[in-house]
């Protein structure tokens, strides 16, 4: 069982790699990217707009709430056990821009090749449903999230980064590294919170 998934798992430099794009176009599409993924399941789906959130890319205005609108929609059809993710068009349609996303992702390939060291399949209790649906269900929180911080400068990142790491935990099968998503996620919601209710009351 243990050497079955070893053989699935996904490294980072590989998923990454994954999201680099060779055409020519200047933008590429949203839904191109989450299509890419979808062949190697939701934890891959998750981190494309998770990636893209935490990037330069995230500070453009209205990034963060697309992507956070994507990770809520994606991280509800894993609790629906839906097998194929559907998005809006107007989502899917978005351009990204090609150059900075390779850009970011040629950045951080080869420090990935190091983490690779350290992602191994373990505690591989977090794939069954209950914790399954328990990731699913906190990456959808941190998807809302994103869409007021985006009003909070760099706040957002922090649900973006929780997801990135779930979804990189769930990649690879390391569910040591997913729970450390969980636990970044909670920190996060109890920051982004307190900081939104100073926000509203002032």
């Amino acid at each position: 069982m243990y050497s079955q998934t070893l053989a699935r798992s996904m490294t980072l430099y590989e998923l990454l790699g994954r999201m680099q794009s060779t055409h020519t176009e200047n933008k590429v599409a949203f839904g191109e990217l989450i299509e890419i993924m979808e062949k190697r399941g939701f934890g891959p789906m998750l981190a494309v707009p998770a990636f893209i959130a935490a990037t330069p890319i995230g500070a453009i205005p209205g990034i963060p709430t697309v992507t956070g609108v994507t990770i809520f929609l994606i991280s509800l059809q894993i609790l629906l056990a839906k097998k194929h993710p559907w998005l809006p068009g107007a989502i899917r349609d978005i351009g990204i821009d090609r150059e900075s996303l390779n850009n970011g992702i040629g950045t951080i390939k080869p420090a990935a090749m190091h983490i690779d060291r350290f992602l191994i399949p373990r505690w591989l209790f977090m794939r069954q449903y209950v914790f399954r649906a328990m990731i699913a269900l906190t990456c959808a929180m941190c998807g809302m999230m994103m869409i007021p911080l985006e009003l909070i400068p760099f706040l957002g990142l922090i649900p973006a980064f929780s997801v990135l790491i779930m979804a990189v935990g769930m990649t690879t099968d390391d569910g040591v590294v997913a729970l450390f998503g969980l636990s970044l996620a909670a920190i996060g919601f109890y920051m982004g919170g307190a900081q939104l209710f100073q926000t509203l009351q002032g």
